[in-house]
């Protein structure tokens, strides 16, 4: 059966999700477990991923307590400003997940930084371009983690599979890019992202070397910056329309369409909406662009979409 969305207002779309709306992280797991060998597009796949990608925005503890219901450990990392990552890992497959922006003042944040993040591009020691902000935020917290996989590998080889939702997703697309750098790339499958920003130049993209696939829903702002004069999407491009239908895979006609139908705020609209937004009530409304881009519209969303699926409600491009 689908599963409700939530309200669109402030409080019922904010991260952390046992804080404003209630979500059941995992759900009926047993009956869809991960697949972590599995190197086609999976929406079941997606679903674990994006819930991995959302609990990143809860505290430290409820992370331990919900993997440890699916029989996984998990290492926090944090960085010297503001990056969090976790590694959760089973005998099965190991799982890298960042979070997105900071939860206080979620959605002033996500505005804030959506206009700030049209900055130059900066080289990445690999004479590729990236933004230089997400550059610098995952190599606060890179050495540390890939030294964690390394010896998590080296225990017992795994597949390795990587999730982040918005400023997370951007993270995990660097780090899948860094991944390249490693023999084997720590034995990384693939790519799954939510909500992304674009990260780096085409040839950034293509040295992860792996399947990446790029989760959009529906009108989602965040997925419009930076400018795509230098910056590209990584990976393949799985669109959610506003009735909740998946169009699997589009093509390059459907990618153009996406790009000049994007919405696109400026500077001075964007700053007065972060003011407004810091200072809303929870019961104040968010507009469509924002609210496409909660996480728990996005889990919600795909596990319709996988629950669609099985009964072949696929829209094809």
């Amino acid at each position: 059966m689908p599963k409700p969305l939530p309200p669109s207002t402030v409080a019922a779309l904010s991260p952390p999700a046992s804080k404003n709306f209630p979500y059941t992280f995992f759900e009926h797991a047993e009956a869809h477990p991960f697949d972590a060998n599995e190197d086609r597009l999976s929406l079941r796949n997606a679903w674990w991923l994006i819930d991995a990608a959302f609990l990143s925005y809860s505290s430290t503890s409820d992370v331990q307590r919900t993997f440890a219901g699916v029989s996984a450990d998990v290492r926090p990392f944090s960085g010297r400003l503001s990056t969090q990552c976790y590694v959760a890992e089973t005998p099965a497959w190991i799982v890298l997940a960042f979070r997105g922006t900071q939860v206080d003042q979620f959605w002033a944040s996500v505005v804030d930084w959506s206009v700030d993040a049209r900055f130059v591009p900066a080289p990445d020691g690999h004479g590729n371009w990236v933004h230089a902000g997400f550059r610098d935020a995952v190599a606060e917290v890179w050495s540390d983690v890939a030294q964690h996989l390394r010896q998590l590998q080296a225990a017992r080889a795994r597949p390795l599979w990587i999730t982040g939702h918005s400023l997370g997703a951007a993270l995990a697309t660097l780090a899948a890019n860094l991944c390249a750098d490693e023999p084997g790339q720590f034995g990384l499958k693939g790519l799954y992202t939510f909500g992304s920003p674009r990260v780096g130049d085409a040839a950034f993209g293509r040295r992860i070397g792996r399947p990446v696939w790029r989760f959009k829903n529906n009108s989602d702002l965040v997925t419009n910056v930076p400018l795509g004069l230098v910056f590209k999407h990584v990976g393949t491009t799985e669109f959610i329309d506003g009735g909740g239908h998946w169009h699997e895979g589009l093509d390059a006609a459907g990618e153009g369409i996406l790009e000049a139908t994007g919405p696109q705020l400026a500077p001075g609209d964007a700053h007065n909406l972060s003011a407004l937004l810091a200072g809303a009530s929870s019961s104040a409304p968010l507009p469509g662009f924002l609210a496409d881009h909660a996480p728990v519209n996005y889990a919600i969303r795909i596990w319709n979409c996988y629950e669609a699926s099985r009964g072949a409600h696929v829209l094809t491009t």
